[in-house]
């Protein structure tokens, strides 16, 4: 299940969708994506300008997992098109804690690290 929702957060920030993404990620979230630190509702309001055009998760595993909470690491290749959106491209790391509130689940937590190739 965690799995669906890690795609269905990554398809949101292909799209630009913001209200998708936000549905998936607790405002109060913490985000570190490249080497940056905000909040999911931060995160969320620039999302439309995430400009990657495709990605692919693989070797996903659940590294820990409880009724509350499940945190996971995977792979993500993301291709970005754009000259300007050069540096969201690449192969990266990811941790993801995801929280059961109240029946849905929400990330709470998201940090990547880049993959030297």
């Amino acid at each position: 299940m965690i799995y669906k929702l890690e795609n269905k957060m990554w398809k949101a920030a292909k799209e630009g969708n913001k209200i998708e993404f936000a549905k998936l990620v607790s405002a109060d979230a913490v985000m570190v994506c490249g080497g940056y630190r905000c909040t999911g509702s931060e995160y969320a309001e620039f999302i439309n300008s995430f400009g990657i055009s495709a990605f692919e998760i693989t070797d996903f595993e659940v590294v820990h997992e409880t009724d509350k909470t499940v945190q996971v690491h995977y792979i993500v290749k993301t291709t970005a098109d754009v000259p300007e959106n050069a540096d969201l491209a690449g192969t990266f790391h990811v941790t993801s804690t995801w929280e059961n509130c109240d029946g849905k689940w929400v990330l709470v937590f998201n940090m990547d690290s880049r993959i030297m190739e």
